[in-house]
């Protein structure tokens, strides 16, 4: 799932548009495959490094008082 905050995701774009200026202004050609990993990395929201967990699913136990419904 999509993990950066706003403002990350913001400065990664920055950071690709550097150097896809720095790209067009040196001939380096190269770089493009750089930029599109920059890219690539902002528009899926990848995020290095940390093992931190926000989205932590926690199991509910079902009401034991209660009997299970049937749908339908």
């Amino acid at each position: 799932m999509f993990q950066l905050e706003i403002h990350k995701l913001i400065l990664r774009y920055y950071l690709m548009m550097l150097v896809t200026i720095i790209t067009v202004y040196t001939g380096q050609m190269w770089l493009i495959a750089v930029v599109m990993a920059i890219a690539i990395s902002a528009v899926l929201g990848y995020r290095f490094g940390g093992t931190e967990e926000k989205g932590k699913v926690v199991r509910l136990e079902a009401s034991p008082e209660k009997t299970a419904r049937k749908a339908g």
